[in-house]
């Protein structure tokens, strides 16, 4: 019933409190020594009944009665006493660690019924609501560890555990018996700001021991500490008290005067803020969530961890948000009607992908409220809810395996935090490992019909689309029109689970790749890696590129239309194609390319926004473009063709086991099946929006019509349930014109705010979004990325922030953006090269880049405000270095 150090410490018998320290001093961290008194030593020596007596019947709302209740406990349990077996326990563990005139801290740590109901748990801090004693000599300890037992049961704690629905007499109390170490400086440190929880780190810090600094009984200093770039704000106080020991009487703590000479100086330099941030980061790192950490400095230098417990994370009130996967999909500021429907699909999408992977449907019923808030719109742009994607994947047993990977190539959270880990209980071990036997056995399940499921999820859709491609929505009654788009979705929802199953299965095959690579000692590896994932199965997006690059190969081979493209807008060129009086071949091929890809086009999934099936003309124009600079589907396939063979020469040479070879290589086929399948998912999702696009416009033309709205494009502006709501009786608002007003001043608005790629908030969302942070251009030194296809190109930079207005995008400029959408890839094919701010190996425009072999660099940081638009700049895709260049 005493552990020490060299003991397992498990949290459930010795309190979080020590089981931390446990871990941190195995870790090589710096703890002072200890042993510990164990929950179940309190069971043995103090009668449930003393607390269960005292607290029958009582009224939690009547606080006197609380505190008499409270007093009578803690009076019963220090006037017992220990008892003879337990003092000699007590004396021989104090003998066998300290000296006779060893001055040691003597801590309590409530250990609750479950372990995440303990002290100082990711759910339950029970911040200083158990008492600690300090500079207590080895005679005063038996009386300390009495005082701490009685305080489990301080009115305070009693109250919490009421108001938190927890037992409040299933509940013991572990005691730490530990060396006093001698500070003279002593701190906090939290390794996210504990209010917005973004990873900037925050010390505080005074002189004296941490008690006057965690009590608040002394000013101290803040550091503030800014992630990634660890700059440095100090806010130095007037320290003119401290708390230190009291060495008059021997024992205990007293204040004093800080000297002068201190009082206005800096308790901690840079160097030191810098080195306890990164202490801090591997404390993180350990218990893997943010901590509130607690140190004290000793004259040599030492830091002394005593404490370090999670922050904990409310996902009620605090929730993140991020941009940096989404606004591949929706960039930009974008209108309630596109957000609505969005919203509604990622409902869809993740509810048809957990019932696929075996999830319960009263856990989908439970989740329904989280799963129809995975995105938020904010400020007029959509964001991925990350807190409400963390609750609802958690139900899914392979997320704990998956979830680093899905952090980085889904959430890619740069700045903030977004889950904390409470631990588990034994039991709730064993309960879990079951779940995720389970979860695997359905996941083999789904792997091998994942091409049958596939297959059959492209043959169903491609039978709902059959004949609304092209359908003539003229004249059709709204309310018939509404009841087909119910009838899509709702036959839709039944599909597209598929999608992110796939999701899934590219997600552990990357891991896997990237595991090979670094056991078997392939470094940098980002360049072989993009050139690997060439080749094979033609991908959506490229066989439209290739679709569009064919048809510019017709331009260039018949001299008459490669002049009207020449003279002719596209515009007038189209009305042609459409009276049929351009050659037939060349029609009959635009035609199949607006059937077969009609829906793709800039920024496709804006509903606002028009795609090629509404303005057609707009494939000529890039017909056109193609034609003039030669571009030949040939010469694309063979630079896709080299690129892949100039990995495998890489591969065997860096590699030069054959079987490992043929491992990775069929690793490598397995991940390009599923980028295929993805590609394709994207597209068929872009269908979907089409759909609904022509399905909004048909009906607010028809509300324009009627005198409801003042324009048929004023629909966007309006959600889908208050258009649909205003049409069948469900809805409650019946002016949509004034409805637009207000809407039409929120879209000014937004436009007048900077985008955030990320940010947290802590209360009322509308209310507590942070501003986003100016940035200023950087124009010097090199920037870095992650190179997704090698190749060292030079030429103006063109900063590109609406594709819709690069029309003049020259063959010898580097296109820079925040990131693209499959839309952006006709634009991308006359680049010399592309960088861009977000993305991954996996993501759209690295994809892009290896397919069509355009030196291409992604996830470079600040790259629309560091690299000015006509710099001249180098592009090296393979080290994924940026460098501006002086005109030379």
């Amino acid at each position: 019933m005493i552990e020490t150090m060299d003991q397992p410490m498990d949290a459930q018998r010795v309190g979080w409190k020590f089981a931390r320290q446990k871990a941190m001093s195995e870790a090589g961290i710096e703890v002072p020594e200890f042993f510990c008194l164990t929950g179940d030593f309190f069971a043995s020596a103090v009668p449930a009944a003393i607390v269960r007596e005292a607290l029958a019947g009582l009224d939690f709302d009547d606080w006197p009665a609380v505190r008499a209740a409270a007093a009578k406990i803690r009076a019963e349990i220090i006037g017992r006493g220990l008892r003879p077996a337990d003092e000699q326990r007590l004396a021989q563990a104090l003998a066998a660690h300290f000296d006779d005139d060893a001055v040691l801290a003597v801590r309590a740590s409530m250990v609750g019924a479950r372990a995440d109901e303990g002290e100082d748990s990711a759910e339950h801090a029970f911040a200083g609501m158990s008492d600690s004693f300090l500079y207590v000599p080895v005679h005063g300890v038996q009386d300390a560890v009495l005082r701490c037992w009685a305080s489990a049961f301080n009115p305070e704690a009693l109250l919490y555990r009421h108001r938190h629905g927890l037992s409040a007499t299933d509940v013991t109390a572990a005691v730490g018996v530990q060396r006093m170490v001698f500070g003279e400086r002593s701190l906090v440190l939290f390794t996210c700001d504990p209010t917005t929880h973004a990873r900037d780190a925050v010390v505080s810090a005074g002189w004296g021991i941490g008690e006057g600094v965690v009590a608040e009984r002394t000013a101290t200093d803040h550091y503030f500490v800014r992630f990634g770039t660890g700059e440095i704000r100090s806010v130095v106080a007037d320290k003119p008290h401290m708390v230190t020991f009291d060495d008059e009487h021997g024992h205990g703590v007293r204040q004093a005067p800080v000297p002068a000479e201190r009082r206005g100086a800096a308790v901690l330099s840079e160097a030191e803020v810098t080195g306890l941030v990164g202490l801090g980061r591997r404390i993180e790192a350990l218990f893997g969530s943010p901590q509130d950490i607690e140190a004290t400095i000793t004259p040599d230098g030492t830091v002394h961890v005593v404490q370090s417990r999670p922050i904990t994370l409310d996902p009620v009130r605090n929730r993140v948000f991020s941009s940096a996967n989404v606004s591949e999909s929706f960039p930009g500021t974008t209108t309630p009607m596109t957000y609505s429907v969005a919203r509604r699909f990622y409902w869809l999408l993740n509810h048809d992908y957990l019932r696929r992977c075996g999830v319960p449907e009263r856990e989908l019923h439970r989740l329904h409220e989280t799963m129809t808030r995975l995105v938020a719109h904010v400020d007029g742009r959509i964001y991925h809810n990350i807190t409400s994607f963390i609750q609802m994947l958690d139900v899914f047993p392979l997320f704990d395996g998956l979830r680093r990977d899905w952090e980085r190539l889904v959430a890619e959270l740069d700045t903030s935090y977004h889950y904390s880990d409470g631990g588990r209980t034994r039991r709730e071990r064993i309960r879990r490992a079951v779940k995720l036997a389970a979860g695997w056995g359905r996941a083999a399940v789904n792997y091998a019909s994942l091409r049958r499921d596939f297959a059959a999820f492209e043959r169903d859709w491609a039978a709902i689309m059959r004949d609304r491609r092209e359908r003539d929505l003229t004249g059709v009654h709204p309310l018939t029109l509404v009841d087909d788009y119910r009838e899509v979705w709702r036959r839709a929802g039944d599909l597209w689970g598929v999608t992110l199953i796939n999701y899934q299965f590219m997600l552990i095959t990357h891991k896997r790749i990237e595991r090979c690579l670094e056991r078997w000692g392939v470094g940098d590896s980002d360049t072989l890696f993009s050139q690997l994932l060439c080749g094979g199965e033609q991908l959506r997006g490229a066989e439209i590129a290739l679709s569009a690059v064919r048809l510019s190969e017709l331009v260039a081979a018949d001299p008459d239309l490669a002049a009207m493209f020449e003279l002719k807008p596209p515009e007038e060129i189209w009305r042609l194609v459409a009276a049929g009086e351009l050659p037939g071949a060349f029609t009959a091929a635009v035609e199949r390319h607006l059937t077969s890809y009609g829906d793709r086009g800039l920024e496709e999934l804006k509903l606002e926004r028009q795609n090629l099936r509404e303005e057609p003309w707009e494939l000529l124009r890039l017909v056109g473009q193609y034609a003039a600079r030669g571009i030949t589907a040939a010469e694309m396939e063979r630079t896709e063709a080299e690129t892949r063979l100039a990995g495998e020469r890489e591969l065997r040479r860096v590699l030069p086991s054959a079987v490992k070879r043929k491992v990775l290589l069929g690793l490598f086929d397995r991940l390009r099946t599923f980028l295929c399948y993805r590609e394709a998912g994207r597209y068929q999702r872009s269908e979907l929006f089409g759909y609904s696009k022509r399905i909004i416009a048909a009906l607010g033309a028809e509300l324009h019509r009627r005198g409801v709205l003042n324009r048929a494009q004023d629909v966007f502006l309006l959600e889908i349930d208050e258009l649909f709501g205003f049409l069948d009786g469900s809805g409650s608002t019946y002016d949509l014109a004034g409805l637009v007003e207000v809407r039409r001043d929120d879209a000014a608005m937004a436009e007048l705010r900077r985008p955030r790629r990320e940010f947290s908030t802590a209360d009322v969302v509308a209310l507590s979004v942070p501003e986003a942070e100016t940035e200023t251009a950087d124009t010097s030194g090199a920037l870095r990325g992650l190179g997704s296809c090698p190749g060292k190109v030079r030429g103006r930079a063109r900063v590109v922030l609406d594709p819709a207005f690069a029309d003049d995008l020259g063959e010898d400029d580097i296109l820079v953006a925040r990131e693209t959408d499959p839309g952006w890839l006709y634009l991308m094919l006359r680049a010399r090269g592309i960088v861009v701010e977000r993305g991954s190996l996996l993501s759209h425009t690295a994809i892009t880049g290896r397919k069509f072999g355009i030196p291409t660099i992604v996830a470079v940081p600040g790259a629309l405000h560091r690299i000015p638009d006509g710099a001249l700049v180098e592009l090296d895709g393979a080290t994924g270095t940026v460098t501006l260049l002086e005109d030379r």
